[in-house]
């Protein structure tokens, strides 16, 4: 009988052991699927930040042309017919 109660508490007692080592891989694992969510969603915020830059200048290039052509009746030059000053080609 107090074998049987010895053997029992030692299997316990390993048993436990080892579910804390797996619980501690698989919070490893965990955090570092995290850490990889992470890394991934700054990415992609900030290519969006990127996009948003890009499509506000190119939106403020066209409504500067616009108000120009519309408020001061000026037309933008071709490139052709732009001369350049002090330059070196």
């Amino acid at each position: 009988m107090k074998i049987s109660l010895n053997l029992f508490i030692i299997f316990f007692i390993a048993a436990s052991a080892f579910l804390v080592v797996y619980i501690k891989h698989l919070n490893r694992i965990m955090n570092i699927e995290i850490e990889m969510t992470e890394k991934k969603l700054s990415r992609e915020i900030n290519d969006y930040k990127n996009l948003l830059d890009k499509k506000t200048k190119i939106l403020n290039k066209v409504l500067l042309e616009e108000r120009i052509t519309k408020d001061l009746n000026m037309v933008l030059p071709s490139k052709e017919k732009i001369i350049y000053l002090n330059s070196i080609e």
